[in-house]
């Protein structure tokens, strides 16, 4: 399955490049993160390991509840960069694999972001297409949001 946005963000290409590419920031735009931990040593870039820590009722949840650990598998200055899901555990048993992709383009004015979600969901679990596609605005959602914290003034 294939889901995918866009947003048009008053910012440049490399401003929002560079915010996407710090992974700290994640919390402040997908609105079901709480937080990020970086598991691995090495510097971001491809092979860089992160968890994000969920929210639960609006709160960060407790007991790693809802944690997801991915890798950035791929940068690229044309394709944008690729975060491929490596839990399996918790709601990441849905999928076979699951991976999503950013890409900035420069447009007059500032920048669009695409996000596009690819995952392919395990055979026992092909009952949940619908409500995985159902969701598809989620990542609109997102994506609105992280136009809000981009172009909003700094303090």
């Amino acid at each position: 399955m294939r889901l995918e946005s866009n947003v048009f963000v008053a910012r440049s290409a490399a401003d929002v490049s560079a915010y996407l590419g710090e992974v700290s920031n994640v919390a402040k735009w997908d609105r079901g993160v709480a937080a990020t931990e970086a598991t691995s040593t090495m510097a971001a870039g491809v092979g860089f390991e992160f968890d994000t820590l969920a929210l639960r009722n609006g709160k960060p949840a407790e007991n790693g509840w809802g944690k997801m650990s991915y890798r950035i598998s791929e940068i690229d200055p044309v394709n944008g960069c690729t975060v491929q899901l490596t839990s399996k555990t918790g709601n990441a048993r849905y999928f076979k694999s699951a991976a999503w992709k950013f890409r900035v383009e420069a447009e007059p004015g500032g920048a669009r972001v695409f996000c596009t979600a690819e995952f392919t969901l395990k055979w026992r679990y092909a009952f949940l297409a619908p409500v995985f596609y159902g969701m598809k605005n989620a990542i609109r959602t997102d994506l609105e949001r992280l136009k809000r914290v981009l172009e909003s003034p700094v303090d």
